[in-house]
């Protein structure tokens, strides 16, 4: 009597489980790499050989689930994010305001990165920075080992279709055996290091997590554009400013 009554216990216990299962919408995973970035192909070796550092970014972002800001339709945040500024400069201080948006956030729970943010966007970046430098490099020029480190202060989208990025990075030359540590990243910058700020904007098309995800891919693709064009006037001459590369948005 005992063991018929447990089984009618967990038989229903069991079945709602089950059903729970099935109606659980599928996890969608995504990752920050475009699968379309140019230069695929090319098997020429890259002159210039990233080793990135690190990476910080907000602890609102450095999750696995993407955030995604409560941003309305109406287009409301602060001008720092409005549109028409992008590309590479001088870093220097603190970035000017702070999204109103930014405090509002939402995690796609159901919406992924492959690794939490930090590591998908180095992941990518490496890629990225591998291709630029790929295509782009001269024949039979010796290899350049350079170390990167970036300050993420946003790297957003919105539910309105807003992606809007603002990094800080700094490279310098290093060799293939070094071992800095990230307190070396952090340090005041000199003349043998480049400090740049790359800052995007784009509008895709709202509520549309693809579209997002895709927006946010072309900003880590124009972030490296802009790093490789910007590396090799610099190694030439260390008075060379931050360059933006051709065809930026």
């Amino acid at each position: 009597m005992i063991m018929r009554a447990v089984f009618k216990s967990v038989v229903p216990a069991l079945a709602l489980s089950l059903a729970a299962c099935a109606s659980s919408p599928p996890v969608h995973f995504h990752t920050l790499s475009a699968m379309d970035a140019p230069g695929n192909g090319n098997r020429a070796q890259p002159d210039l050989r990233y080793r990135i550092g690190t990476v910080d970014v907000p602890e609102r972002l450095n999750r696995v689930d993407i955030v995604v800001s409560g941003r309305g339709t109406d287009g409301s945040g602060t001008e720092d994010s409005a549109a028409g500024r992008a590309g590479t400069g001088q870093a220097g201080g603190s970035p000017s305001g702070t999204p109103a948006w930014a405090t509002s956030v939402m995690l796609l729970e159901n919406n992924r990165w492959d690794a939490p943010f930090a590591d998908a966007l180095r992941d990518a970046l490496g890629a990225r920075l591998a291709v630029a430098a790929a295509s782009s490099a001269a024949a039979g020029s010796q290899p350049a080992q350079l170390r990167l480190s970036l300050q993420v202060y946003r790297f957003d989208a919105s539910r309105s279709g807003d992606v809007d990025a603002l990094v800080d990075w700094r490279l310098r030359r290093t060799d293939a055996s070094d071992d800095t540590d990230a307190a070396e990243d952090h340090a005041p910058a000199g003349p043998r290091v480049l400090s740049c700020r790359y800052q995007g904007y784009e509008h895709v098309k709202a509520d549309d997590v693809d579209a997002l995800v895709a927006g946010m891919q072309r900003q880590v693709a124009r972030l490296a554009d802009d790093i490789v064009a910007s590396t090799r006037p610099w190694l030439r001459d260390e008075k060379a400013g931050c360059v933006q590369a051709a065809g930026g948005a």
